[in-house]
């Protein structure tokens, strides 16, 4: 399982800082990879913080021009180095055995986020694949969902009876009990906590120290004296470790296997990408036949401690080439996995070309501000300027950019669902010229 290219791909020695130091995965390989040492191995606290992102209210935009924005907070843990690649090989482990569990139910093509067999897909895939199937049903009814706080709300004793029969076998084996214990009832320390105490990752680096503590030994005789926070509640894992994303879609194959079966005893499509999901059905089952379905995904959801956030599920029936919103009754779109379908045409969500252009301008008065202050002739961060915001980037491998993104969403949709008019570049079409106008430059390339 861990050849040469496995171990390159997901056992990077990680950078950031921690309670241990970093460590090269060959020098510890032998004991992440013994079963015996996992069964008694000391888990280290998670660090915690706050990501936090912007995204703008009201219409879409395209302009370089300030907009309402609404902050939304994201609860983030990260493990310690050793940890990481205990929870990487785990994590690979449990990919083998529930991607055989999924294909052995024939419900492999409904789940497609964190899956290791997919790695060659991405979100834009997974949208032009739905999409292009909403087009050929011709009339149909859709029901578009989100799970409410997915990983926060996880119940520990249902994702451990899914554990179990993902993994085959009456209980958990030690090694396993061991990893299931470490991600539910959790240690962890605030990483602004930390910082206050100890200094800035940044003072420390400056310093030569890159891990909070000289030792493991040195971190618990801080422990001793700052109690660790636990999580001693009967639900939740943390967002952020390796093995998350796999156990979230470990937890929902209860709701998989209803929804999916329900869906194909009509003649429908059933996708769930993480807490997103949507259902396909065709429209000569009736509207009341389709009220009931609902109803009952529902009470799957309900059943298998899943909650759905109302103000993101919506019903929706594709005709004539036009999406209405049976919710609120009126014309609408579809908005799934960062994508807008009216019926007609596909758009990127319209808060991502804001985003592109908005962090373009600030970055723009940012080298303003400092040309005027240095009195330099010409405008400073000119390379990350092109690295982030112009073609020349969106050609660098293997990060690339938001136009990277663009062009290449346009390619798949244009390839998975050519009967959708998709507009992709159209929306970032101008970007040259915006980007020059804002700056005062000439950017010297062709578009």
């Amino acid at each position: 399982m861990l050849d040469e290219k496995t171990v390159k791909k997901y056992f990077e020695k990680k950078k950031y800082l921690h309670f241990d130091k970093r460590i090269d995965f060959k020098k510890v390989k032998n004991y992440v990879c013994n079963s015996e040492n996992i069964k008694t191995h000391s888990f280290l606290p998670f660090i915690y913080y706050v990501d936090e992102t912007v995204k703008f209210t009201g219409e879409p935009c395209s302009t370089l021009e300030g907009r309402p924005i609404e902050r939304k907070p994201r609860d983030i843990m990260y493990a310690g180095h050793l940890d990481n690649y205990i929870y990487k090989y785990y994590t690979l482990k449990l990919y083998e055995s529930y991607n055989n569990w999924m294909k052995e139910n024939d419900i492999d093509a409904c789940s497609t986020a964190y899956r290791d067999n997919k790695k060659n897909k991405s979100n834009i895939d997974f949208s032009a694949e739905v999409i292009s199937e909403i087009v050929s049903f011709k009339n149909a009814y859709i029901l578009v969902g989100d799970f409410t706080k997915f990983f926060d709300k996880i119940d520990h004793r249902i994702l451990k009876r899914n554990l179990i029969r993902i993994l085959g076998g009456i209980e958990l084996s030690r090694d396993w009990y061991n990893i299931f214990r470490s991600v539910t009832k959790y240690g962890y320390y605030e990483k602004d906590e930390i910082n206050d105490i100890l200094g800035s990752d940044n003072q420390l680096r400056r310093k030569g120290q890159f891990s909070y503590f000289k030792s493991v030994n040195h971190f618990r005789k801080f422990q001793r004296r700052k109690i660790t926070k636990y999580n001693k509640k009967k639900y939740g894992i943390p967002q952020g470790t390796a093995l998350s994303g796999v156990l979230a879609n470990v937890y929902a194959i209860e709701f998989d296997l209803k929804v999916n079966e329900v869906s194909k005893k009509y003649g429908g499509l059933y996708r769930r990408y993480s807490d997103d999901f949507i259902v396909v059905l065709p429209k000569k089952i009736g509207f009341s036949k389709f009220n009931e379905i609902t109803h009952n995904i529902r009470e799957h959801a309900s059943y298998n401690e899943i909650d759905l956030q109302e103000t993101k599920t919506s019903i929706y029936e594709f005709s004539n080439f036009n999406i209405n919103n049976l919710t609120h009754e009126k014309k609408s779109h579809i908005d799934y996995l960062g994508f807008l379908f009216d019926g007609k045409t596909v758009k990127i969500r319209g808060k991502s070309p804001y985003k592109f252009y908005r962090n373009a301008s600030t970055l723009i008065k940012k080298a303003k501000r400092t040309q005027r202050k240095k009195g330099l002739k010409k405008i400073p961060y000119r390379k990350r300027l092109y690295q982030l915001y112009t073609d020349v980037g969106a050609e660098r491998r293997p990060y690339g950019n938001f136009i990277s993104y663009a062009k290449n969403a346009q390619r798949i949709f244009d390839e998975v669902s050519p009967n959708t008019d998709n507009l992709m570049l159209k929306q970032i079409k101008n970007r040259k010229r915006k980007l020059e106008k804002k700056a005062g430059i000439k950017i010297h390339i062709k578009i």
